[in-house]
């Protein structure tokens, strides 16, 4: 099987407003049975959405780990 890779860009922000709103909304993970949910506050609709669905037999520790590093990433912003 081979190891999908996982490319994170940071993109720059110019307002503090903006480095405040992903502090206070951070992303949040829902798991279910058999996937787990990544849900980011998007600012141009002003909604929660899914942004990403990890369906695998470890569904579980790889969304919490990508939300943790997330959410650790847009802290020290």
């Amino acid at each position: 099987m081979a190891k999908a890779k996982l490319k994170i860009e940071s993109l720059p922000i110019n307002s503090i407003l903006k480095r405040r709103t992903h502090s206070i909304h951070p992303w949040e993970v829902q798991h279910h049975p058999d996937h787990s949910e990544i849900e980011a506050y998007i600012e141009i609709t002003g909604e929660w959405e899914i942004i990403a669905v990890i369906k695998s037999i470890n569904h579980v520790a790889i969304a919490d780990f990508l939300v943790a590093l997330a959410n650790e990433h847009n802290q020290k912003r």
